[in-house]
């Protein structure tokens, strides 16, 4: 798959109901956007941490056969 600039991904409004389904179904993964100790202080149950600030150096982290919510 070739890379895609940001300008180019896709990006989708979506309702919190929807989200919590595709996420409990598997179809999506969270990434929790903020600071570590915002995401020690409480986050959605299995999401990932990476820090807006970093999220370009862990970009690999992200998963490539799933939808990714942002949060």
């Amino acid at each position: 798959m070739a890379s895609q600039r940001p300008s180019e991904i896709p990006v989708h409004r979506l309702i919190a109901s929807d989200v919590e389904e595709s996420l409990r179904r598997g179809e999506a993964v969270a990434v929790d956007v903020r600071s570590p100790e915002a995401y020690a202080a409480g986050h959605l149950p299995g999401s990932l941490s990476i820090p807006i600030a970093r999220l370009r150096a862990e970009i690999d982290r992200l998963p490539r056969d799933r939808s990714i919510v942002f949060y």
